[in-house]
C-alpha cells in the first residue's frame, strides 16, 4: 500500500511539472506572436505617418502651381502662351491618363507632377520660388504642418513620439519616418519576468522626384 501512495505522489508532482512547462511555453508562444505584432503595429504607424506627411507636401505643391497659374507675372502669361494650357491644367491631364490607366488618384497626381514640374521649374524661376517659399530654401528643411501631421498620427497609433525621426531623403526625394512602438511582454509572475523593448521601424512616403529641381542650381529666384 505505501508503495502505491508513493506512486501517486510521484505522479502529481510529474503532473505539475508537466503544467508548468505547458505554461512556461505557453507564456513564451503569446510573447513571441505579440512580438510579431507590435512589429506589424509600428510599421504600420510610420508607413501611415510618411503618407499623412506627403500629402501635406503634396497639398503644398498645389498651393505653389495654382499661385503661379494666377500670378500677372510675365513668366506665368508666357507660360500659359507657350503650353497653351497652366501647369496645373498640365498636371490634371497628365493625371486623368495615368487614372484612365488603373493608378489611384494620389499616384496619379504624383507621377503626373513628376513629370511635368521638372522642366517647369527649371524653365521658370517664379514657379521655384513658389515652392521655396512653401518647403524652405534647403531640402533638409521639414515644413512645420509636415512635423505636426507626423507626431499626430505616431501618437493616434501609440507609437514613441520621443524616438520618431523626419527627415526628406535628398537622394530618392521622399519623406522618410523613423519611429519605435513598446513591446510589453507578459509574465507569468514567476519563471518569467515581465520586460519592455522598443522595436524601431520605418517607413517612406512616395518619391516627389520634381523636388530636385526646385533644388537643383537652375534658375534664380525674384
Amino acid at each position: 500500500m505505501k508503495y502505491v501512495q508513493n506512486e501517486k505522489g510521484n505522479a502529481a508532482f510529474y503532473l505539475l511539472w508537466l503544467l508548468g512547462i505547458v505554461a512556461i511555453i505557453f507564456v513564451l508562444t503569446i510573447n513571441i506572436v505579440k512580438v510579431y505584432v507590435v512589429k506589424e503595429h509600428a510599421n504600420l504607424a510610420v508607413e501611415q505617418a510618411a503618407l499623412g506627411g506627403t500629402a501635406v507636401l503634396l497639398e503644398k505643391t498645389e498651393e505653389a502651381v495654382e499661385e503661379f497659374d494666377t500670378s500677372i507675372d510675365l513668366q506665368s502669361i508666357a507660360q500659359k502662351g507657350l503650353d497653351g494650357r497652366s501647369v496645373g491644367e498640365l498636371i490634371e491631364e497628365k493625371k486623368k491618363e495615368y487614372m484612365d490607366n488603373g493608378a489611384d488618384e494620389a499616384d496619379a497626381y504624383i507621377k503626373a507632377a513628376n513629370e511635368i514640374l521638372p522642366d517647369k521649374l527649371q524653365k521658370y524661376p517664379l514657379l521655384k520660388y513658389e515652392f521655396t517659399k512653401r518647403f524652405g530654401s534647403s531640402a533638409s528643411e521639414i515644413p512645420e504642418k509636415v512635423r505636426s501631421t507626423v507626431q499626430d498620427i505616431i501618437i493616434e497609433n501609440k507609437a514613441n513620439t520621443e524616438d520618431t525621426e523626419i527627415e526628406f531623403s535628398q537622394e530618392k526625394w521622399r519623406l522618410e519616418i523613423k519611429s519605435t512602438t513598446t513591446f510589453e511582454s507578459i509574465s507569468d509572475h514567476k519563471f518569467i519576468s515581465k520586460f519592455f523593448k522598443d522595436i524601431p521601424q520605418e517607413g517612406y512616403g512616395p518619391s516627389l522626384k520634381y523636388m530636385e529641381s526646385v533644388y537643383s542650381e537652375t534658375g534664380i529666384l525674384p
